[in-house]
């Protein structure tokens, strides 16, 4: 091959580069149809969740994925002078999807308060008197877009007024219906990982075919 038709092959090869990488990209973005997908969770019109769909990458045990929560707020289950609310991603909360198809939400949260009370002996009563308690609850969703949350609350308390410490404690669970609504999608501005990739090779190809140029000149 003569030095003449060499920047001719190199134009073509890079051309052809260029086209089959492009080709690629647009495939990668319209298979992934990336989004960021905000659900209610109907216990509480404030609770909510949402998830980044981009992570999903369809090699899933047989066509499932769980990827986490990156931010939400669950109101639900919990107890007088303890938390306002659950914060979903700070509680590794993950969202199960089959085949790309929303399943539903796994999270789980608890909650304790307690104190201590005491009052000084009177005339009538000379012993002083002490109270001890303890509150808590704890739940954990099942998956499902109508599922049910497991709920269980205890309290337990002490007293003691100069006998033997007197104790009584108490405990309940219950299944309550729960189910999420998807109220927003937004689209996922950070391209897929095939785009970026098949765009930076093509800059490449592209950046190599001008110095091919540059030098047969």
């Amino acid at each position: 091959m003569s030095q003449k038709q060499m920047p001719r092959l190199g134009s073509a090869i890079a051309s052809t580069i260029l086209s089959v990488l492009g080709a690629v990209s647009l495939v990668g973005v319209d298979k992934a149809q990336a989004a960021v997908l905000t659900y209610q969770i109907d216990y509480d019109d404030r609770s909510y969740f949402k998830v980044d769909t981009s992570l999903l990458t369809g090699i899933g045990y047989e066509g499932y994925e769980q990827i986490p929560v990156f931010e939400g707020r669950y109101y639900g289950f919990t107890v007088p002078g303890g938390r306002q609310y659950y914060d979903l991603a700070a509680g590794q909360a993950t969202v199960l999807f089959y085949q790309r198809e929303f399943r539903g939400l796994f999270a789980s949260g608890g909650d304790n308060v307690s104190g201590v009370f005491s009052f000084p002996g009177d005339e009538l009563d000379p012993e002083p008197f002490y109270f001890e308690y303890s509150i808590g609850t704890y739940w954990y969703t099942y998956y499902g877009s109508e599922g049910t949350v497991l709920n269980g609350y205890y309290d337990s308390y002490r007293a003691y007024n100069g006998g033997p410490w007197e104790r009584w404690d108490r405990f309940f669970y219950r299944d309550v219906p729960v189910s999420l609504t998807l109220v927003n999608t937004e689209p996922e501005p950070v391209p897929e990982p095939l785009t970026s990739g098949g765009t930076a090779l093509a800059l490449a190809g592209l950046s190599w075919l001008k110095q091919k140029k540059k030098m047969a000149a």
